[in-house]
């Protein structure tokens, strides 16, 4: 009788522990913004456009208004942040691998043609991640119940350590699927990883009329107040999870990270168009906003002047988690802005859209260029030339100033040089 009690009471002590332990971790909700210029939020002071629900979650936060992408794409800048990797270290680093004899006449196929065989060959980047590190592994290795909802480019994201999954509708048409994957991981006594990937502001630009409707006076033209219009609807999603959340008595206990894939700067001569923003090296292309928010762990901050990096953001979730980060990821932690001082430097890889999955050995097939910024000097290596801009003075990177001054250049490409051997390919 004494041994059973003894037992049974060690089997309760083990599992109080457990739940105890599981308690303790904090819930992760990862917001992703896709095709967002970095400006156009209200907190970062756009005039017309209004964000009140991403404000209040940023304004309880350590915001870092220099924040930037490893890519200027959907895919490889989706695929860095689940890795913790730079495109150049994977094959992916473009939205679609290629094999180079279909190259020339995939820019001339039509859609549907064109989706059979990018579908064909997707498999040939994604494999590429089999030996990569990834947040979303390690998250699931550790306990936590992980879902995604939205947007995934590698393949089903059951093979990517999801245990569950909704569409690209997510947001669009319903929450259900996040509040079910909650109420479960709460039934199940299980911190949980939400990846919501919500698919907005991006194409197509069809928010309700009723949120069109307070654009269409106040924009210069029918495209960018319809790409305002998905804004405020991806910010009413954004107020809805938050709120969902809160009622569940849950927020105080999830920490909040948020960034936008690449920009967007529409196109004032087409809905849905877009001009030198996504998939260029500028600024509008690939700088974001990025900003935690941990209720009574993270202090709020803002911070415009130290420079984050979409890299820093797998990294700084697992160790927000409790969880060793895989050594191949380089990021730092976001949660601590005097080391991302120290850094100095941020990198980012713009490869071409449609990349040849047979050279992906080589780091610079396919290469556009590569963007070092060292403080508030940005330099745009291209396979064939230099650029040197002043983002103090030049916020917009207009002015080419690498003429008049080429020690700067020198400097700032021979750090290029050191980040791409520190950072070698994984597969």
């Amino acid at each position: 009788m004494y041994k059973t009690s003894t037992k049974l009471i060690t089997l309760l002590c083990c599992v109080v522990s457990f739940l105890t332990h599981a308690q303790d971790k904090p819930n992760v909700v990862f917001i992703l913004s896709d095709d967002h210029g970095w400006m156009d939020y209200s907190f970062m002071g756009h005039p017309h456009v209004k964000t009140p629900h991403i404000d209040r979650l940023a304004g309880e936060g350590l915001v870092y208004d220099r924040g930037y992408d490893t890519a200027s794409m959907c895919r490889p800048s989706l695929a860095s942040i689940v890795t913790g990797l730079y495109p150049h270290q994977t094959a992916v680093r473009g939205n679609h691998s290629i094999p180079a004899k279909y190259i020339e006449a995939f820019k001339t196929m039509d859609k549907k043609e064109a989706r059979t065989l990018t579908r064909k060959h997707a498999q040939l980047m994604t494999a590429s991640l089999k030996n990569a590190p990834s947040m979303v592994k390690q998250l699931n290795d550790n306990g936590y119940a992980t879902f995604k909802a939205g947007k995934w480019w590698e393949g089903n994201p059951l093979d990517h350590g999801f245990e569950g999954t909704y569409s690209n509708q997510i947001g669009r048409k319903t929450m259900k699927p996040i509040h079910d994957f909650v109420n479960k991981a709460q039934e199940d006594n299980r911190p949980f990883f939400i990846w919501y990937g919500v698919f907005l502001p991006h194409t197509p630009h069809n928010a309700p009329d009723r949120l069109y409707n307070k654009y269409k006076d106040l924009a210069p033209n029918e495209s960018t107040a319809r790409y305002w219009a998905n804004i405020a609807w991806l910010d009413e999603t954004c107020g809805q999870l938050v709120s969902f959340l809160k009622e569940k008595d849950l927020y105080d206990n999830t920490l909040f990270v948020y960034a936008s894939d690449n920009g967007w700067l529409p196109d004032p001569k087409e809905v849905g168009g877009y001009i030198r923003s996504k998939k260029e090296a500028v600024e509008i292309g690939i700088r974001t906003p990025i900003f935690l928010t941990h209720k009574n762990r993270i202090a709020p901050q803002r911070d415009k002047e130290t420079l984050a990096s979409a890299i820093d953001i797998a990294p700084t979730i697992l160790k927000a988690c409790g969880i060793e980060p895989d050594k191949a990821m380089s990021g730092l932690d976001l949660r601590k802005p005097e080391l991302l001082a120290k850094r100095g430097s941020i990198f980012v890889d713009i490869y071409d859209r449609d990349i040849n999955i047979e050279e992906v050995g080589d780091l610079h097939s396919d290469i556009l260029a590569r963007v070092v910024v060292n403080g508030w000097y940005k330099l745009i290596a291209r396979p064939d030339s230099y650029e040197l801009y002043d983002l103090k003075n030049d916020p917009d990177d207009r002015k080419d100033i690498s003429a008049k001054y080429p020690e700067k250049v020198k400097e700032l490409s021979t750090l290029m040089d050191q980040w791409l051997q520190e950072t070698p390919m994984v597969f």
